[in-house]
Order: structure tokens, then sequence, then C-alpha cells
């Protein structure tokens, strides 16, 4: 069978499909009928050829239509494929396509809430799911959007990483003003869900009840009403009761303008404006404004504006007001004039307005009735913050976290110098010490292996601020390697693992790289079972694991096939097993060699995925050893266990060294052909007897055999060295030597 393509790489997206023809040539003698398999794609991805079976008769060509499509949610990345084009002929051959595709990514989230409306007096909680409805992992940053800009806020997390068609779940707390009296009041607020790309947002309301309800306001007004009526009452009996008479004379006071002889002048009607105080809203002056950081320039919160009079006493505190969240004030009812404003509160320099240390640098802010002066804005300087707080990786004690704060008032060049990083103590425990406050400052969190996560927090002056828990979450890595017969790359290859239940099937090249294999997108940390499978060969399973965000490249993978497999052991003529033999089969299709064992087993071997002839011809050889041929029958079947000898090619020389017919045990003897030399002691046990010693492993040749014995030569016999024997050689050792 043979197959050609003009497309080798396609790009499909999710939701659509890919057409792929083939031109197809039926190069066996029978006619047959064709169809296409894929290797390489999950199964949610559907495959169709067009036609199904495409007959053609032996020596012709047709073309195939493969259809590949592939759903809304699979997942973004690059895809080697195989396509498989197979007969259903006895002795059919399958042949291979090699084709990459190309999947973008199209990122897509969505966001629900329950419930999305909570009553409560003053707090309340939502959980926020949040869906990767994309193909490709989310990493998620979380905000919260107060449109009624009076709500306290938090988000637990503030970061999410989805994976593809999973969900997670945030927390979101509310927290709206006292209320005391009224009817409950709607405050809305939205959570937003953002990464590159994508984006989702849900809407929430904080349906705020009042502490006393409206059964009790109404319950004191009846109380009330009750009282008063009894008041009345009470008055008017005494008064008609009393014993002074009735008057219609009108008491002096109540003229305002009218001089009393013994009253004091000008006493005031009821009604009248206070002298001293704060006026009723809607007729006294107000003063608003915005107090921000000296570093961040965003408002700063509780804090404490002070409007002061100059008087003949001195200073006299008139009005306060405290900074929103936002840091907006509004001091009001004030009476006409020049005031002195001022930011007090603990963890804070004392600010006067516009940012002098004291008041004799003040500048007074003119009130005129009735009416706003606004923009009186005010600096502050905090005193230095910490953040503390704790994170995990996953559950591993020994990943070393470091976190990074970035001052967020900063950007560029300035960010990059700025920031103060520490290392994570092993309880994940961690302090950033020295923090300019007020501001915000982003945190990262980054360990190996794992994905960073970053947050926002907010210090204020003086501030020893408890930060989120976090915990990280693992990167993604990918195994890849190459599957051979143990001599070339074998393509066509099947290579499956398993992920969350569902088979992951890819398959290896026939052309380029042929035999290598990619599996992407793996979840870590964890272990993967891998299995090879090839028509005619065996399978080989491996396990493999992956610490955290780890990628593993040289994964190899052995199957063994083919006709036959040849095992056996090679010894020498002492019986003993010979290793390091290099074994190869001649008259074969392919060249398949092997080595003997040096260790454990020493002598075994065994080929694997011999093919060819029914009869192989097995060659040994090793240096030193005279080289043997073996035939080999496989006709009928893998052959039992061959054993086979080598004849050494290497002498030896020995002997014994004498001193008046005594063995002499201790000393050096050394045998040399010129260029090399060997050399042994004589001990007190061997074939020989006391004074023994056996020089082995001689190429033949002649050798000038000596005595050696504080470094002089005392004596020295020539000796001629065979093949495959040894020469017997003593040696006198005179007395005094």
């Amino acid at each position: 069978m043979r197959v050609a393509s003009t497309v080798e790489r396609a790009e499909i997206a999710p939701g659509e499909s890919g057409t792929i023809p083939l031109d197809v040539v039926n190069t066996s003698a029978v006619i047959d009928a064709l169809s296409v398999r894929v290797l390489g794609f999950p199964a949610s991805a559907t495959v169709r050829s067009q036609p199904e079976h495409l007959t053609l008769f032996p020596q012709s060509e047709g073309a195939l239509e493969v259809h590949i499509g592939l759903p809304a949610t699979f997942p973004a990345g690059t895809y080697h494929v195989t396509l498989v084009v197979e007969g259903r002929a006895a002795g059919a051959t399958d042949a291979y396509h090699d084709l990459e595709v190309v999947v973008p990514p199209q990122p897509a989230v969505s966001a629900s809430a329950t419930p999305s409306v909570v009553r409560a007096r003053g707090r309340a909680l939502f959980t926020v799911t949040v869906a990767n409805e994309g193909n490709t992992p989310l990493d998620l940053a979380l905000r919260v959007v107060d449109t009624d800009r009076s709500l306290r806020t938090t988000l637990t997390p503030s970061t999410l990483s989805v994976p593809i068609g999973r969900t997670a779940v945030t927390t979101v707390s509310a927290r709206g003003p006292r209320q005391l009296l009224g009817a409950d009041r709607d405050r809305p607020l939205r959570v937003v869900a953002e990464a590159e790309g994508a984006a989702a947002e849900v809407a929430l309301t904080l349906k705020q009840r009042s502490t006393f309800g409206r059964g009790l306001i109404t319950a004191l007004i009846l109380l009330v009403i009750l009282a008063a009526w009894a008041v009345a009452v009470t008055v008017g009996m005494r008064a008609v009761l009393g014993a002074d008479p009735g008057t219609k004379v009108a008491p002096p006071s109540f003229f305002a303008a009218t001089e009393v002889p013994g009253e004091a002048a000008g006493a005031a009607p009821a009604g009248a404006l206070p002298r001293d105080g704060l006026l009723p809203a809607g007729v006294g002056a107000t003063i608003t404004g915005t107090v921000q950081g000296a570093e961040d320039p965003v408002g700063v919160g509780r804090l404490t504006v002070e409007a002061l009079r100059t008087s003949a006493d001195g200073l006299v505190l008139v009005s306060s007001a405290a900074t929103q969240a936002d840091g907006t004030y509004s001091l009001a009812g004030l009476f006409p004039g020049e005031y002195l404003l001022r930011v007090a509160a603990d963890g804070y320099e004392t600010v006067w307005y516009p940012g002098a240390a004291d008041s004799a640098g003040a500048t007074g802010v003119q009130a005129s009735a009735q009416q706003v002066t606004t923009d009186i804005d005010l600096v502050v300087a905090g005193d230095l913050a910490t953040i503390t707080g704790m994170v995990h990786a996953g559950g591993e004690d020994d990943v070393v976290v470091t976190v990074t704060a970035v001052p967020v008032w900063l950007a560029g060049d300035d960010a990059a110098a700025a920031p103060m990083q520490v290392q994570a103590a092993a309880d994940g425990s961690y302090a950033l010490p020295g923090l300019v406050a007020p501001g915000r400052y982003d945190l990262t969190f980054e360990a190996p292996g794992y994905q960073p996560t970053t947050i926002t927090e907010q210090v204020l002056g003086g501030q020893q601020r408890l930060a989120l828990d976090i915990t990280l979450g693992a990167g993604l890595g990918q195994i890849e390697g190459t599957v051979t017969d143990g001599f070339a790359a074998l393509g066509g290859v099947e290579v499956s693992t398993t992920l969350d239940g569902e088979e992951i099937v890819v398959g290896t090249p026939t052309q380029g790289r042929v035999g290598t294999f990619v599996i992407p997108s793996l979840p870590t940390p964890a272990t993967y079972v891998l299995t090879a499978s090839k028509e005619g060969y065996g399978t080989q399973t491996v396990v493999v694991a992956l610490a955290a965000g780890e990628s593993k490249s040289d994964v190899t993978l052995l199957l063994t096939g083919g006709v036959g497999t040849i095992s056996g052991h090679v010894v020498g003529t002492d019986g003993q097993g010979v290793g390091g033999v290099t074994v190869v089969a001649g008259g074969t299709s392919e060249g398949v060699s092997a080595t003997s064992l040096t260790a454990g087993d020493v002598g075994a071997f065994t080929l694997t995925g011999v093919q060819g002839s029914a009869t192989v011809t097995l060659t040994f050889t090793k240096e030193g050893y005279a080289p043997a041929s073996v035939p080999v029958s496989l006709a009928e079947g893998p052959p039992g266990d061959i054993r086979v000898t080598l004849s050494t090619m290497l002498g030896a020389v020995q002997g014994r060294v004498t001193d008046g017919g005594q063995g002499v045990t201790g000393v050096r003897v050394e045998a040399t052909d010129g260029s090399t030399v060997h050399s042994t002691v004589s001990t007190a046990t061997g074939s020989e007897g006391s004074g023994s010693y056996l020089i082995p492993d001689l190429r033949p040749g002649t050798y000038a055999v000596t005595v050696v014995s504080s470094g002089r030569v005392v004596t020295t016999a020539i000796v001629t060295v065979l093949q495959g024997s040894t020469a017997q050689v003593d040696l006198p050792f005179p007395s005094g030597g």
C-alpha cells in the first residue's frame, strides 16, 4: 500500500472540521477494500473517511478524504497525527501519512452565583462558580465592582486556575454600612472574572435590612402617641382644675423683637438658628475632598479629617468626618468663614492642608453659606507596614516558594527595580516587612513546576496585614520519547495512556522524526502508565512519574517482535559463561545484534525481532577468542536455548619460584614481549604448591619471564606461549637474592 497527500499541516478550530485529501495506490496483487483510521487524537474527536471503504484493483490509484471534526472544548495545542490506511486482504501492509494538526486556543468563561441575592443586616456571603468553557486552561483574576460604592468586599481566593471543562469556586464577602432605620435597601455589586482573551461577570445583590424593623418602629410610634396623649390629658386637667385663673396674655419672650423690662433682650423665638455648633443640612457650608497616599495615589479610608476655627482661645475643633473607602470625605453644616483642615490617625503623620506638618504652615479654607467647597485634597504618609500570610504548593513540604511584592503604583523599569522578595518558610509562612504605606502591592507566589499566582493587597499606615492563604496549582507537563525495536526507531506504533478515565492514544511518525511520540498537557504531579503496541510486535508498558510541572523527553520504549526471538549462552572451554561477546544474526533482512551479559547470568544473550530467512547464521566474536558461527532454524518458530563454546586465543605462563627446592612466596614475577609487561606475585597456595605463580591472558609469542626482588632482576627465562595453551616455567631464587 502506498499513500500520499498535499496536506502535511492543518489548522482546525474547535467546533469545526477539516478535510485531508489522500491519494492511495494498491500495491498488492489482489483487489482490496481500504479504510482509514487516525492515531494521535483523543477519543472526543470524530474521524470519518469519504468513501468509508475504497475498493481498488491491483496497482490502481484512488482518492480518500479524511474529515476530522473537533468538539467546541477540544484542547488547544499541536498534535502529531498519523493517518493509517489499511486493507482487508490477507497479507496487506499498512500505509502511513504523518500530519500535524494545530488547534488554536479559544478561551471562554462563564460565571454564576448561588445565591445571587442575600438579605442580611450587615454581612452577606455569596458563592460564585466560574466555568472554563473554552479549550485552553485559564488563569483567572477576580475582582469585585461595588456599584453602590458603600460596601466592603473580599474575595477568597482572588485568583483561580481552571482546567478545560472544569469549574472553580470563590467566596465573596460583602458588608454594608450600618443601617439603623428604614426599609430594606438593595446594594448591588458585580464579580468580574478576567483571563487573557476571556471575561465573564455575575451580578449580586445585598438586600440590607435595618437594625430596627418596621414592626418595631410602628410599635414605638404608637407608644410615643400614647405617651403624648397621656401628657396632654394630664396637663389639660391641671390647667382646668388648677387654682390659678386662666389668662389670655402671652409671655413677652414670645416676641423676639420686643424688649421687656427686667428680662433679657432679644430672646430668640422658636426655630431661630444657634450661635455656635453645626448648622442644619442645606443651610451651612460644606467642604469636600479626597485623602490620598503619598506614594500610591489612591484614596485612603478610615482616616479622620478635622475642621478647626481660630478663636480668642486658639484653635477650636468645629467638625470632623471619616474618609470613605475611596478616600473621600465631607464636612457639612459649617458656619461661613475660614477653617484649617488636618488629617490625623494612628499609624500616620498628622498633615495640615495643603501639606504642612503643623498649623503654622497651614492654609485656610474659605467656607461659604449654602455652598460646597470641593477638591480640598490632602496627601498622607504612613508608618511602614508588614504583610504576612501562608502559601502552600500542592501539599508538598519540600517546595521552595518565592514571594515577590511589587508596588502597584509603579510601572515598567521602576516596578522591576522596586520588588521585595522573600522565601516562604517550611511551614508555608512568610512575612514582607518594611512596606511603604498606605499602598497597594501585587504579591506573586512562584515555585518550580507550579503555576504562579498573583493577588493584590492594600496596607494602611503601620498595619500588620494578614493576607489570604494561597495554594499553588501545579503546571502542566508532557512525556516525549522514542519507540525502537532495539536497533532502529519504529513508526506506526500506538502509544497510549489514561487521563481521568479517558484513554489518550498517539502514534509515532513513519517519516521525518520516525518513532518519536509526544503526549502533551498532562496534569502534574502524577504517575502515568504508557503502553506501546504495534501489529507483529509485542507490547511494552512503562511507568512514568512526573513531578510538578515536569516534562520528560528521554522515555524509550522497546518493542520486541518479528518472526523470531533467539536466546542462548556463550561459554568458554571451562564451561564458564563468557561476557561481552558480540552476537550477530546473519542472513536477515535487517541487521540484528546483541552482546552477552557480563554480570548476573554471565554469557546469556537474546536477539529480538529476527526476520527474513528460515535459517539464520549466528556469529560470535570477542577479542582473544576464536570466532564461532552457528546456523539456527526459524522454520518452526523460535528455537530453544542455544549453547555456544568459544575457544580462547590467549595463552598463559605458570610455575614455581623456589630456593633449594622450597617455594618462595611474595616475590614479583614479570612476563614481557618487549611492548607490554604482565606481572603477578608468587603465593603460598596454588596448583603447583608453595611459591606458585600464574600469568594469564597472554597473546601467542615469545616472552621473557623474570623474578624481580628489591628492584633488581634475580632470574630470567625465555618461554614461547602458544594459542590456548599454558607454558610451564619454574624459576630459581638464589639464596640471599
